[in-house]
């Protein structure tokens, strides 16, 4: 289950680092749009999502005796 979580940050992670430079190279480096900015930040939900799942597990995986 960990190597699922840490597998899911790293996609979340880089998902918004890959559109915000995908836009540049897009665009040819003109400057940003709202829009850019909306579509680079909606792109951290799947972060915000997997950090809090992982949070809430935290304690799940351990064995209580």
């Amino acid at each position: 289950m960990k190597g699922l979580f840490r597998l899911v940050i790293v996609l979340a992670i880089i998902t918004p680092i890959t559109i915000f430079f995908g836009y540049i190279i897009m665009d040819e480096g003109d400057q940003f749009t709202a829009e850019h900015y909306m579509v680079t930040g909606l792109s951290m939900v799947p972060l915000i999502f997997a950090l809090l799942v992982k949070f809430l597990m935290t304690g799940a995986e351990t064995n209580k005796e």
